[in-house]
């Protein structure tokens, strides 16, 4: 182990997230330079020239994924690490003490967008398989670094990964996100709903002219608020995921372009964010949304909507005992000296998908404060980042060649 660990070095992490965070890749459709092309190519280069075996793939026009192989000498079982390179927006970058796309180095933390969220932990994954190429240790199996796209969207990189069989013999993933270095084994499900609210167009002075669908977007907004306290009440405070939500993230009112004061408009949208915790059903959740509908189509006058459902994450959970848990425990308690910390993932990863699709056991671990992520001055600790990177490289060598 200790043969390993001596090729984890911090200006190489430092250095290497850094590079990342300066390669803006924030996604926006409506501009075609905005992407993860030049990051992606970037880490492609990087890796070939360190001597990995390496893939880019497009998981969707100027947005590939990028898949390293690292063989071993001998048969044995394949571990998987992800880490994505999209990053969320860093809004107004005037309101920044720290410029988001300039990796600075302040009181041993860098800073910049997607330091921990996770490009921090992505360099991690990286510097924990070049240390174990470098040292020339013999080990088993395979060790695949999975670095896709569009993890903070409909997470396209993933499922694109999954369905050209890139997953297929993998036996265990540790998911590269900003939880602490907690180990988490329970991930929230998600359930993204479109309402759209049915009415018809009137002056605002005449309102009875027309129907107006904002009634009816209360009514669905007050019903499904019920429904969630009903659920929160039968399930309670899950231990490490805590309450299932439905929430309003988006209303607008007409749905498409812009509202007038003294019209009323011809519909109505809402935009829902279910998360769901073990205990629920999908099909059974969104079965009670849709009698919801039903009954107020009989109790509003003039209500009428069609839904959606754009996208389904199922809740998915590892098993304490799986092979990848132990790898994880044992690397985490050699490397920090404490005993692990156990948590949950409040947000869906690319982790979900990996279990759910092809029941692949997962660990979700990563440096990073678990509530700075998106939010303005984002920054990872070098100190944790260090700790996080030899919790990998100690993992996949634990999985990999047990009793390491």
């Amino acid at each position: 182990m200790n043969s390993v660990m001596r090729f984890i070095k911090e200006d190489d992490l430092v250095s290497l997230t850094k590079e990342l965070i300066e390669i803006p890749s924030v996604y926006d459709p409506l501009d075609d330079n905005a992407n993860e092309e030049k990051v992606a190519k970037y880490i492609y280069e990087k890796l070939k020239q360190v001597g990995f075996e390496v893939y880019i793939e497009e998981a969707a026009p100027k947005r590939p994924n990028v898949i390293a192989v690292l063989r071993g000498n001998m048969p044995g079982k394949t571990i998987l690490l992800e880490g994505h390179t999209d990053v969320v927006t860093p809004g107004d970058a005037s309101k920044w003490k720290y410029h988001p796309f300039k990796g600075e180095v302040v009181d041993r933390k860098i800073y910049g967008r997607g330091a921990c969220d996770t490009k921090g932990n992505l360099a991690a994954s990286i510097i924990a398989a070049k240390a174990i190429k470098d040292s020339g240790i013999s080990f088993p199996g395979k060790i695949i670094l999975c670095i896709p796209v569009d993890e903070e969207g409909m997470m396209t990189g993933i499922k694109d990964f999954i369905r050209r069989g890139w997953a297929d013999d993998v036996n265990g993933a540790i998911i590269c996100e900003p939880v602490d270095n907690n180990i988490c084994l329970d991930i929230k499900g998600a359930i993204r709903i479109l309402v759209r609210i049915k009415g018809k167009m009137a002056h605002g002075c005449m309102p009875y002219a027309g129907i107006n669908p904002n009634i009816g977007m209360a009514n669905v907004i007050l019903k499904l608020k019920e429904l969630e306290e009903k659920e929160k009440e039968r399930l309670g405070r899950h231990k490490y995921l805590g309450f299932p939500s439905i929430t309003p993230t988006v209303v607008m009112s007409p749905s498409n372009g812009k509202g007038q004061l003294n019209v009323v408009p011809e519909d109505s949208l809402i935009a829902y964010d279910l998360r769901t915790i073990p205990g629920q059903k999908e099909e059974v959740l969104l079965g009670q949304i849709e009698e919801i509908f039903n009954q107020l189509k009989k109790e509003v006058e003039n209500f009428d909507c069609e839904y959606e459902v754009i996208e389904k994450r199922p809740c998915v959970s590892t098993e304490r005992n799986d092979p990848i848990v132990k790898s994880v425990e044992k690397a985490y308690t050699k490397v920090t000296g404490s005993e692990p910390v156990y948590n949950g993932v409040p947000g869906a990863t690319d982790g979900t998908f990996l279990r759910a699709w092809k029941n692949i056991p997962v660990v979700v671990i990563g440096a990073g404060e678990r509530e700075i992520p998106h939010q303005r001055d984002e920054y990872v600790s070098i100190d944790q980042l260090i700790e996080t990177t030899k919790i990998y490289a100690a993992s996949i060598l634990n999985f990999l060649y047990e009793n390491f």
